[in-house]
């Protein structure tokens, strides 16, 4: 699989998982997505446009978020 589509992949399971978070803990499937994306690409936030203009986050960084928490979880 290319591995833009994996990213892809990746990108919209963890925004998924977004609608649902807080502190409840990470399923290992999620545990496993965000451990390979902080080995991929890291989990760090970007500058944000849109957030800065009143609009909202975007779904890369409030996945990169969510991994964060999860990454924190005892695993």
């Amino acid at each position: 699989m290319p591995k833009a589509i994996s990213l892809s992949i990746l990108t919209a399971m963890l925004v998924a998982g977004c609608a649902t978070t807080g502190d409840r803990m990470a399923t290992s499937e999620q545990r496993a997505a965000c451990v390979e994306m902080e080995k991929g690409m890291g989990v760090g936030t970007t500058q944000d446009h849109g957030e800065m203009k009143g609009m909202g986050r975007n779904s890369m960084n409030l996945s990169h978020d969510r991994c964060m928490q999860i990454l924190k979880q005892p695993g």
